[in-house]
């Protein structure tokens, strides 16, 4: 795995725009955790290949998952999972010394009709990734209880 050097950026070597068949004049599209260099000039086939390898790379990317959740079977801690993030208004936030953006969690006091809403200890959970993409997982039969737990804990899955 190439690590940048903070001088010199991410170098892509001649042979590895060869080997994959790119061609002459590339693009570079760079999008959030992903840079992708693609042929400039792509026929209808060229389409075809890319999207079969992005479909590859999803593939493996969610049997890893896979492997690090373990599959939903009426596990139970699945059915009541929140997967609304809480939002406040800046201005409370603001009082209340939370940075903007910052993960919240809510606690309710019994019979008090007290709600308290305050910074989470953990960056991200379930409620952070988008219906479509948990829909994909759920549908790949990756357990969405053990998936939460991964993301609150944030340990490395890969590499």
């Amino acid at each position: 795995m190439k690590k940048l050097n903070e001088q010199q950026g991410l170098v892509v070597e001649n042979e590895m725009i060869e080997f994959a068949n790119l061609g002459d004049e590339v693009v570079l599209t760079a999008v959030d955790r992903l840079i992708i260099l693609t042929k400039a000039k792509m026929t209808a086939m060229d389409m075809v290949k890319t999207i079969e390898t992005f479909t590859d790379i999803t593939q493996n990317l969610l049997e890893v998952l896979a492997k690090n959740c373990g599959t939903c079977e009426d596990c139970g801690h699945c059915e009541e999972m929140d997967t609304e993030n809480i939002k406040l208004p800046d201005y409370m936030l603001e009082t209340a010394g939370i940075p903007k953006d910052t993960k919240l969690v809510a606690y309710a006091e019994e019979d008090s009709g007290i709600v308290r809403v305050e910074q989470a200890e953990y960056d991200h959970d379930i409620a952070d990734i988008p219906e479509d993409i948990r829909e994909l997982l759920y549908n790949y039969g990756i357990c969405m209880g053990e998936l939460d737990a991964l993301l609150v804990k944030g340990e490395l899955l890969h590499g």
